[in-house]
């Protein structure tokens, strides 16, 4: 039995079910859990939104975390340093970071985790849990979660490094698959293409170039370009006059402001509709930084390049493309043997997230929610009433 603890500061709806489903699976399986939540959280910036603001948890921790079975602590909220946030916000994030030590000292000493397990863990709050854990047991082991790749929803994997970049994906060459694997593949894409459109594949001639969220860690940490913008005029910049571009902003930041005073050639289309497995179907090629969308290009065997790092930096399947050069787009095609067994690779290590059981607390340890803003399991009682003296 391994005693795991679970950090999810900012449980929204999506992730707090997606948190207690694994944590759950992990009961499942004989394992003792615990799991650290927050009733509200600071952020510099989060998706479209780029100024400071604040999220209150607790209607989610509330209808979700509450119920879910699984033994938990959430950290009260402070309204004081909700408001200095406000007017100070980095200095206060350094305030923020000494309340949390504090609150969660006692309960990682006193809990001695196995293994931690964190959604990213590359955001700000994250590495200064895992700075507090590292301090505490330097032996500390941890598993790192992200969304899985075909399709994201509904999928995960785990590793023991990191993910995306810092993955030990992207440190792994794929090994060569057998002919038995790549039968079990092509079945495999036969399936993709028919769930997602059954889109006839060829070439109608324009380069298909995927936008990303540019608060996204893929982007903060691991890309050339922190704009969408900037991306965009390296592609136009970098690309034959007369090649035709089709490019598809994210869902979540449709409007690129900075764009909109500029001459944008005619050459270049922004689409926002039609399906992105259509666009990928009939592209001639892919360019994009390191979105999850560059590994789907495979199942269509487009060539593709990637400008950033990501989990494929090890893989030639999807060559690295140097900003200082114009984009090619004969040349530097990666064989298809080098797809299969990158897209082999990845599915071996694809997890589908289990069903979260609503009902669990009625076998499960209950987890009640006291008015005085601290979750706790039974068994933490104790610590509890020695936070709230403090």
């Amino acid at each position: 039995m391994k005693k795991i603890l679970f950090y999810e500061p900012m449980p929204d709806i999506l992730r707090a079910e997606q948190i207690c489903a694994i944590a759950q699976q992990e009961i499942k399986n004989g394992n003792q859990v615990f799991l650290i939540v927050e009733e509200e959280i600071q952020l510099l910036f989060r998706n479209a939104q780029n100024n400071p603001h604040s999220i209150c948890c607790i209607n989610i921790i509330k209808s979700i975390i509450a119920d879910s079975g699984i033994p938990f602590f959430a950290l009260p909220r402070n309204k004081a340093l909700r408001k200095l946030f406000k007017s100070s916000p980095r200095a206060t994030l350094k305030k923020i970071q000494k309340y949390r030590k504090s609150a969660y000292k006692d309960i990682i000493t006193g809990y001695n985790p196995d293994l931690i397990t964190l959604w990213n863990g590359l955001v700000h709050y994250q590495q200064d849990f895992i700075s507090l854990t590292k301090e505490l047991n330097p032996k500390q082991k941890y598993c790192y979660i992200e969304a899985g790749w075909f399709p994201q929803k509904g999928t995960y994997y785990q590793d023991s490094k990191g993910v995306n970049a810092e993955s030990s994906i992207a440190l792994t060459c794929p090994p060569s698959i057998s002919a038995k694997e790549r039968e079990t593949l092509n079945h495999w894409k036969k399936k993709y293409h028919i769930q997602r459109g059954r889109y006839a594949i060829k070439d109608s001639g324009y380069i298909f170039v995927p936008l990303q969220l540019e608060t996204d860690t893929n982007i903060t940490m691991f890309s050339p370009f922190k704009t969408m913008a900037k991306f965009i005029e390296w592609v136009i910049n970098n690309t034959d006059e007369k090649q035709k571009i089709i490019i598809r902003p994210h869902p979540i930041h449709p409007v690129i402001p900075e764009l909109e005073t500029k001459n944008i050639p005619g050459r270049v289309t922004f689409d926002s509709e039609t399906p992105i497995c259509k666009l990928l179907a009939e592209c001639s090629a892919v360019i994009g930084i390191n979105s999850t969308v560059l590994l789907e290009s495979l199942i269509y065997n487009k060539p593709t390049y990637a400008l950033g790092n990501g989990l494929f930096d090890s893989s030639m399947a999807i060559p690295k493309q140097k900003i200082d050069t114009p984009l090619k787009l004969s040349g530097s095609k990666s064989s298809k043997h080098e797809s299969d067994a990158l897209l082999y690779f990845l599915l071996k290590k694809q997890k589908s997230i289990p069903t979260f059981n609503r009902s669990a607390n009625q076998t499960a340890v209950p987890s009640p929610y006291s008015r005085s803003s601290i979750l706790t399991a039974k068994l933490y009682l104790s610590l509890r009433r020695r936070l709230s003296r403090k």
